[in-house]
């Protein structure tokens, strides 16, 4: 087989909507020239805040800035303590460090990736102020168990939606649960722009108004700046964009779990491999198909040999990244640490051919079958 399964390949869903697209970027260019918080954006703003059944949305320039963004808006004291899980991406880490707080890592479940919220539960101090999960491979924790934490110890809940767009738990979306959620339009994720774009949901009016001033250089009326705000504004023709890819984000989140499907059944009697666990009452939406096995790294290159693109999500854990290493004492996180050399991301977006899914789990069985 001479074709390459690709990773990702953004083009089949391009396609689809380059005429509405095209149609769009021409009626701002020619009619609007509208290019920065042009009512394109408020009504993509207004209509993902419907989706996730968030009163608000604010659209930011991607979701870095979102995460940062929605802990500074809480005028927390200065180091206050914040948790999240140990094999998050360095964004979620960035958006407490950068606001001068402290980071506290948990380590994770080793069923569903996701936080242990056991572990979470022991580790709040009287020191915590926020706790930040992370809904990581476009799936969830316990959030019915999570909120009960939460609420318990009279804290704050931020959810970090970058990867789980359109996922639901219980019947409500992943996004709608804490006072603030951040979310990342970067073009590889379940809802991606044709650039960086990210956006911040909350229910709460006066949240909603302070990150509307912070994302445009602390005003809200041109000139009139009432605090030190940023340049961080989701822009007309992205915005626009994510609207489009918006109405159709069920039917594409749909084809993804069929291709999870397919690779569950293709997969299921791989005893050297783990696959993917969902936790009972989410409703995932696989912005990552990731596998774990013991020979990662020889599985890989058996893979890239027969053409075949896969990722790793992520190959070092929080504690082991170079500029958070000090911080952490590596041994409390073994379980994070031990997946990232174990976990192996594969092929997975909603137009992925059965054909290539199909492919790919020949060549995993035939890897096995002379291991």
């Amino acid at each position: 087989m001479n074709k390459t399964v690709q990773f990702l390949d953004l083009k089949p869903e391009i396609n689809e909507i380059k005429e509405r697209v095209q149609e769009m970027v021409e009626k701002i260019l020619y009619t609007n020239t509208n290019f920065i918080l042009g009512k394109e954006l408020y009504n993509f703003e207004a209509n993902f805040s419907k989706y996730i059944n968030s009163k608000y949305c604010i659209g930011v320039g991607n979701g870095t800035d979102a995460l940062e963004i929605a802990i500074q808006c809480l005028d927390l004291e200065e180091g206050s303590e914040i948790i999240t899980q140990a094999n998050t991406f360095i964004s979620t880490c960035l958006g407490i460090t950068h606001n001068k707080h402290k980071i506290k890592l948990v380590d994770i479940d080793n069923k569903t990736y996701q936080m242990d919220l056991d572990l979470l539960e022991k580790s709040i101090t009287d020191k915590t102020k926020i706790i930040l999960i992370v809904h990581l491979t476009g799936s969830c924790c316990d959030m019915e168990k999570l909120c009960t934490i939460v609420n318990k110890h009279n804290l704050i809940l931020i959810e970090d939606c970058a990867q789980c767009a359109g996922a639901v738990f219980n019947g409500k979306k992943l996004g709608s649960f804490g006072l603030l959620s951040t979310h990342s339009f970067y073009p590889g994720k379940n809802l991606g722009a044709f650039g960086d774009g990210g956006a911040i949901c909350t229910d709460n009016y006066e949240l909603n108004n302070k990150v509307m001033k912070i994302r445009n250089t602390g005003c809200i009326e041109k000139y009139k700046h009432e605090l030190i705000g940023r340049n961080s504004r989701l822009d007309t023709f992205q915005a626009s964009i994510l609207d489009i890819k918006l109405e159709r984000l069920d039917i594409n989140n749909a084809k993804r779990r069929n291709n999870a499907e397919l690779y569950h059944k293709l997969l299921k009697n791989v005893s050297e491999i783990e696959l993917p666990h969902i936790e009972t009452g989410c409703i995932p939406v696989y912005h990552l198909f990731i596998i774990r096995c013991s020979d990662r790294d020889g599985l890989k290159e058996y893979l890239k040999n027969n053409n075949i693109q896969t990722g790793l999500h992520y190959p070092k854990s929080i504690p082991e990244l170079t500029c958070y290493e000090h911080l952490f004492d590596k041994s409390q996180f073994e379980k994070a640490i031990d997946n990232s050399n174990k976990i192996l991301s594969l092929p997975m977006y909603p137009n992925l051919p059965e054909e290539d899914i199909r492919f790919v789990c020949e060549k995993i069985l035939n890897y096995y079958l002379h291991y």
